[in-house]
């Protein structure tokens, strides 16, 4: 099986800390302990050591369903920075650095922990669904090599019949022995075909339960956590499998992508809260414009959108594209009365044999951007 990996974090260097001596008692158990006490050490290297554990960790972290591998790595990076550097985990400028004896080690320590063994829990059940699937495939094809083992004994029986009665002389005999041997083969072969389709059967659905987990896995790593809709990787498989479903059917697919106006604006002047919510709003449109199934929906940017439409011409994708931005239009920003109006730009461009993914989609952006230099809230076709 496979896990996402987490992309690696750089080092950031520790500056020399060093604690103060600390003066002997004398309940110390022994005089050499008191002694080692007593003496300076630098705790650089240990928190450096420490800080570089806990970047190994988050580099090595991969995606669990309830936490991304990126947000595990964007957490253990936080406890690095206060552990080593002293930086406050609300990490707001205005706060100074923490001194040594401020910092929470152990809420790092913990933190670390309760990451691994979320991992440890995930890893282990993956695994045991993986086992039983295996062991699945074992126990039928245990039934099959039975059911054929079986089959070939019945069948040796017949075979052993017909040759005792060839060896007599009666004609009838070897006649009536031949019919019924090859009658009983009959039902050996019959009933050996419904045993294999029976356990054949059983393997495919448990294949089919795997496939299902594994697809559910799929779509929650192709998906975009702000809108719901498909993420980039998700429109490059679905735009993938549409060319190559073109080359072996010639229908048309057509691609559209889409580009709120004026987000940069929003962003400035309400706030990036304000700006999601609207990104949110928009995908909530497009939902209202693609319908069929097969339309799949995707938030491939910051503030651009494309969506893979199958068994498409580009008369329809041109029909549709013009609903995007009537329907954008006349949809209300949802964060404040005095918000700005809200429209959208939007190219299309249907596929073009010969041409891969990147110069597809190279077609619809130009025609999109043709929309922009156009007066924007309008819809343009590739050329």
């Amino acid at each position: 099986m496979f896990f996402r990996r987490s992309s690696p974090e750089r080092s950031v260097a520790v500056a020399p800390l060093s604690v103060a001596p600390v003066a002997s008692s004398p309940a110390s158990p022994t005089a050499s302990s008191a002694a080692l006490l007593s003496e300076p050490f630098d705790i650089a290297p240990l928190l450096d050591a420490f800080g570089q554990v806990l970047s190994a960790y988050a580099q090595g972290s991969f995606d669990l369903p309830d936490v991304s591998s990126s947000e595990t790595g964007e957490e253990l990076e936080k406890w690095r920075r206060h552990a080593v550097l002293g930086i406050p985990l609300a990490e707001s400028g205005g706060l100074p650095s923490l001194n040594a004896s401020q910092r929470d080690y152990r809420g790092a320590a913990r933190a670390l922990t309760d990451h691994r063994r979320r991992e440890k829990r995930y890893v282990e059940s993956a695994l045991s669904d993986l086992r039983d699937a295996l062991w699945a495939c074992v126990e039928r094809v245990h039934m099959v090599a039975q059911a054929d083992l079986q089959a070939d004994e019945a069948t040796s029986v017949q075979i052993s019949r017909v040759r005792s009665a060839i060896r007599g002389i009666e004609t009838r005999d070897v006649k009536d022995e031949v019919l019924n041997a090859i009658s009983a083969i009959t039902d050996i072969s019959r009933s050996r075909r419904d045993t294999q389709q029976v356990a054949f059967g059983m393997l495919a659905e448990r294949i089919d339960q795997l496939g299902s987990q594994l697809e559910a896995a799929k779509r929650e790593s192709e998906t975009d956590t702000l809108t719901g809709l498909g993420n980039r990787k998700r429109f490059e498989r679905a735009a993938q499998r549409a060319i190559q479903i073109h080359t072996l059917n010639r229908s048309p697919v057509s691609l559209v992508v889409i580009d709120l106006d004026h987000l940069k604006q929003i962003n400035d002047g309400y706030g990036h809260s304000a700006g999601d919510a609207t990104l949110h709003t928009l995908a909530g449109s497009l939902a209202k414009v693609f319908l069929r199934e097969s339309d799949v929906i995707c938030r491939i940017g910051g503030d651009e959108f494309a969506v893979v439409l199958a068994n498409t011409d580009v008369k329809v994708a041109s029909r549709l594209a013009d609903r995007v931005v009537y329907h954008v239009g006349i949809t209300r920003a949802p964060f404040a009365a005095d918000a700005p109006e809200l429209s959208a730009s939007v190219g299309y461009a249907a596929y073009s044999a010969g041409e891969g993914v990147e110069r597809w989609l190279a077609r619809a952006d130009g025609a999109l951007y043709r929309a922009k230099k156009e007066g924007r809230g309008r819809a343009v076709g590739a050329e």
